[in-house]
């Protein structure tokens, strides 16, 4: 760290040493100050601030123009590489910047990858054709992570109100979530929330928690279900309850990939999942994550008409 410091506060300025090494080539400040458009009183400032920076003297003046003093031919190799790698990183940047404005990183779930994104995206492509649009499915915690490391643009995820500090949230949906027991079970329909009690409840992975546990300590108190954490798939959860191995709780966006001999039942009171857009404060304005923001709204929208929601 204080190598870093100390780098950080050298102040060399690539111009400064260019317009040297031109002056030097050229024998002249005054050629160097005509080809680089200043004047030669502006051009000795930048030369003497430039040894006044670095301690020495690295011109020697008379009569017959400049050249090299013993201490900046010394230098001169330095000075080349630095003006190399200052035009590789200005060409570089370019590069990332013109990426950046042509390319969109989304997180996603898999259900929204699968549900929404197909038909969201074909409305995008239409309204900007010049967007290439790179897809990173994962789960709640890995989603976050990204986004707030800068490795996502924006994201479709779950509201997790610890998660989402210091980034920007647009609600897009209510997902609802659906008890997942066994066909053989008795229910008229819909699945009492507080008969999770005692009972063995097999938990989704990936974070999945972050959305079931507030639900389950909102109604249920100290009369928590038998919970069994797992890192399986939500097909094998639900392939699980089948098999009479326990009941769960998934989304109705999940259970649509998802077709066992189970029943899932609407909650009692209903309850749903928040799912929305997340990207950072600094990347809300991009023009690119608007018009996506807007597409989805838009296609989300007319999925969910005259949805009422109750949000734990």
């Amino acid at each position: 760290m204080d190598s870093f410091i100390r780098k950080k506060g050298n102040t060399m300025d690539s111009k400064k040493v260019y317009a040297l090494l031109l002056a030097v080539e050229k024998g002249s400040l005054t050629s160097a100050a005509t080809e680089l458009g200043y004047t030669q009183s502006g051009l000795t400032h930048m030369m003497n601030a430039l040894e006044e920076e670095l301690g020495l003297n690295l011109l020697v003046r008379s009569k017959n123009g400049v050249r090299l003093s013993p201490a900046g031919q010394a230098l001169k190799p330095k000075m080349q590489a630095f003006l190399d790698s200052s035009d590789a990183l200005e060409q570089e940047s370019a590069r990332l910047r013109q990426h950046n404005s042509t390319t969109l990183r989304l997180g996603a779930y898999s259900s929204v990858a699968a549900h929404w994104l197909p038909v969201i995206l074909a409305s995008f492509r239409k309204v900007d054709p010049t967007i290439d649009v790179l897809i990173d499915v994962g789960g709640i915690p890995d989603i976050y992570e990204k986004l707030k490391n800068d490795q996502l643009d924006c994201a479709i995820v779950s509201y997790e109100e610890p998660l989402c500090q210091g980034l920007s949230y647009i609600h897009l949906a209510d997902d609802p979530l659906l008890a997942i027991v066994p066909e053989t079970d008795d229910h008229l329909g819909y699945f009492p929330i507080r008969d999770f009690s005692d009972q063995e409840f097999l938990m989704p992975s990936d974070g999945f928690d972050m959305d079931i546990l507030p639900l389950l300590n909102h109604y249920l108190g100290r009369e928590q279900p038998r919970i069994r954490y797992t890192n399986l798939s939500d097909s094998a959860i639900v392939s699980m309850v089948e098999h009479n191995l326990g009941i769960s709780l998934l989304s109705e966006l999940i259970m649509q990939d998802i077709h066992c001999s189970v029943q899932a039942l609407p909650l009692d009171p209903p309850a749903f999942r928040k799912l929305g857009i997340a990207t950072t404060e600094r990347q809300q304005n991009n023009k690119a994550i608007r018009r996506f923001v807007r597409c989805a709204q838009l296609i989300v929208g007319e999925m969910y008409k005259g949805q009422r929601s109750r949000v734990i």
